[in-house]
């Protein structure tokens, strides 16, 4: 099915979002704040998130019970998909690889096999977020190293080929950080660490401290002010277009009216003070030059003027 830009409803757009930082700032409660949320728990941490911030969650010892479990009934009831952790999951993709036969002859898991890790890793997202439509959100742990000249970097606890792919699809990337005693999640890159936004989502933005009976929906807010931003993007450029085919109308009537040298020498004089939108300007001069090589007719830059190049009639 095409869908024409004018068309085009990204009310029930879905989300790809990384969520890390160093253990204790509240990453799983962070995550779990995107809208009706299930966990699958590799870290068997969701007795560490608050009792009233709890959500329903899913317990699996292998990447066949993962599979199992997200593609029973049940799923339909929820909206976002949430990964605790992304490091664990990918060590049980490891094993999957391994006991597909990615092995080394010591058992380890061979080059091929980290392939094979990335493979799955971006089919299942790609399952969760395109085929189910839901948000997914991956919580990672970070680690601090140093570049050459000893200035501290965040990296993604994660191994082997993923480490480097698991940003590419995803829409959101937040590093989590304590700045005094409050939290942040960031979304624009500094030199300490990655991060990733759009939709206007961009910069450091505080997340609240949760007392007792707040509401935790930090994430679904984000994920509604990208929505609401993406409309506002959609409803502007929808005034744009509007206006684009309003001078397009304009230009074609003038083209169409024109029958002589002199007619096409208004219409390049006409043209270009159009209220142009858009490309309407360039294409309505390239419309103007095939209408002059249909009347074979050419622009006399001395006479500053259109004239016919056939030959008088005797």
């Amino acid at each position: 099915m095409i869908v024409k830009p004018e068309n085009m409803n990204f009310s029930d757009q879905r989300f790809s979002m990384i969520i890390y930082g160093s253990p204790g700032v509240g990453k799983s409660t962070l995550a779990l704040s995107a809208p009706n949320p299930i966990l699958i728990d590799f870290d068997r941490g969701i007795s560490r998130v608050k009792a009233e911030h709890r959500k329903d969650t899913m317990v699996c010892e292998t990447f066949e019970d993962v599979l199992a479990d997200i593609s029973s009934p049940e799923m339909s009831a929820y909206e976002t998909v949430v990964i605790d952790t992304g490091g664990s999951f990918i060590t049980l993709l490891k094993d999957y690889a391994v006991r597909q036969g990615f092995s080394t002859k010591s058992g380890d898991i061979s080059l091929k096999g980290f392939g094979e890790v990335a493979k799955q890793f971006d089919s299942f997202t790609n399952t969760i977020k395109v085929v189910m439509n839901k948000n997914i959100i991956y919580v990672f742990h970070s680690n601090e190293t140093v570049d050459k000249d000893g200035n501290p970097l965040q990296r993604l606890v994660c191994e082997g080929k993923v480490r480097n792919t698991v940003w590419t699809p995803c829409d959101f990337g937040g590093y989590v950080q304590m700045i005094g005693d409050r939290r942040f999640i960031c979304f624009t890159p500094e030199q300490e660490f990655f991060a990733k936004g759009c939709h206007g989502i961009s910069g450091k933005h505080e997340i609240p401290v949760l007392r007792e009976g707040d509401k935790n929906n930090f994430v679904t807010n984000l994920f509604a002010a990208a929505k609401a931003n993406i409309k506002a993007e959609t409803d502007g450029f929808k005034k744009i277009r509007e206006d684009y085919e309003k001078v397009m109308i304009n230009v074609n009537e003038i083209l169409d009216a024109v029958e002589t040298a002199e007619d096409l020498t208004h219409a390049f004089e006409v043209l270009p003070n159009l209220p142009h939108v858009l490309t309407s300007k360039r294409e309505a001069s390239a419309m103007l030059r095939d209408k002059a090589k249909t009347m074979n007719c050419t622009y006399d830059k001395e006479k500053k003027c259109y004239v016919s190049n056939e030959e008088p009639a005797e």
